[in-house]
């Protein structure tokens, strides 16, 4: 919900609420070109991207905005033959969402871990702000959190990984240390945990099973119909992608027995799974609309 402030001038709250509508567009149709469109690379027409979104209620306008300003980040390519528009996810667009997805959709053992650490401290120029911006989202998609302003922990083996983030990034002025062995002294511990915000993950995570409840239910029992399955599944997908974002995946040893994260994934994996087929139909059905542009 979009909370107004009364003292915010009319002008400027309309600009926010369409700020946050263009935010929204754009995170549904990559989450869309993710999910559903398992081609890939293979073009779709403009036409049938528009459709797809009209059925999360953007108007064509918005929508095709949304292609161009994706398209302008670097996500989509565009092609025109004669007078049909077509897009297509960048080589590089293609290879974020495969490995988004891979977390996303992770099962997890909540009670396996091997006590492995990874840390890393990084220095970049202090003029470089959108930079520091990319490498700290990365880091913490990589479940990497703050010990320090440029010393970032993981209870996790993200050796592999953050390196293949690093040279993406073209960043060599870094150390990446992986251990076992890591003593967090108790005022470093008190740190690290301020910055984890469990109490704040916990909240969401029962927020979501609370949402998605009854949806869980009537997928389960083959009561949602195609169209729904799309808009319900894709929010849920989005909503849950923004949950595993702010959680630096904790093992069960730094948390409550109450944590409500394996309850909410079960509930995600199976709700997902339930709606995929006849949300997948639906897409491939939109997607055929001819451009009319």
């Amino acid at each position: 919900m979009l909370l107004v402030n009364e003292d915010e001038p009319a002008a400027a709250s309309t600009e926010r609420a369409a700020a946050v509508g263009r935010a929204r567009a754009q995170r549904l149709l990559v989450t869309l070109l993710g999910d559903y469109w398992h081609a890939g690379r293979t073009p779709l027409p403009s036409g049938g991207l528009v459709a797809v979104l009209a059925e999360f209620d953007i108007a064509p306008a918005n929508a095709r905005a949304t292609l161009s300003r994706l398209t302008q980040r670097g996500m989509l390519e565009r092609t025109k033959e004669g007078r049909r528009t077509s897009y297509r996810l960048t080589e590089s667009a293609s290879h974020v969402l495969r490995r988004g997805a891979r977390r996303i959709f992770a099962s997890t053992d909540e009670n396996a871990w091997d006590g492995s650490w990874t840390l890393i401290a990084f220095t970049l120029p202090v003029d470089d702000a959108n930079q520091r911006r990319l490498l700290r989202a990365r880091l913490r998609w990589l479940t990497f959190w703050p010990l320090y302003d440029a010393t970032w922990v993981t209870p996790h083996d993200r050796f592999d990984e953050v390196r293949e983030q690093l040279s993406e990034l073209d960043i060599n002025d870094a150390v990446v240390l992986r251990s076992t062995d890591l003593d967090l002294l108790p005022g470093g511990r008190a740190r690290l945990e301020a910055a984890w915000r469990i109490d704040e993950l916990a909240a969401g995570y029962q927020a979501f099973l609370e949402r998605y409840h009854d949806l869980a239910g009537r997928a389960a029992t083959g009561e949602v119909a195609p169209a729904q399955a799309l808009v319900r599944r894709t929010e849920m997908v989005n909503d849950w992608r923004a949950l595993v974002g702010d959680d630096p995946d904790l093992p069960a040893t730094f948390l409550p027995a109450s944590f409500p994260r394996a309850q909410a994934r079960a509930m995600f994996l199976e709700t997902s799974a339930a709606l995929a087929q006849s949300a997948q139909s639906r897409f491939e059905e939109l997607v055929q609309t001819p451009d009319r542009a």
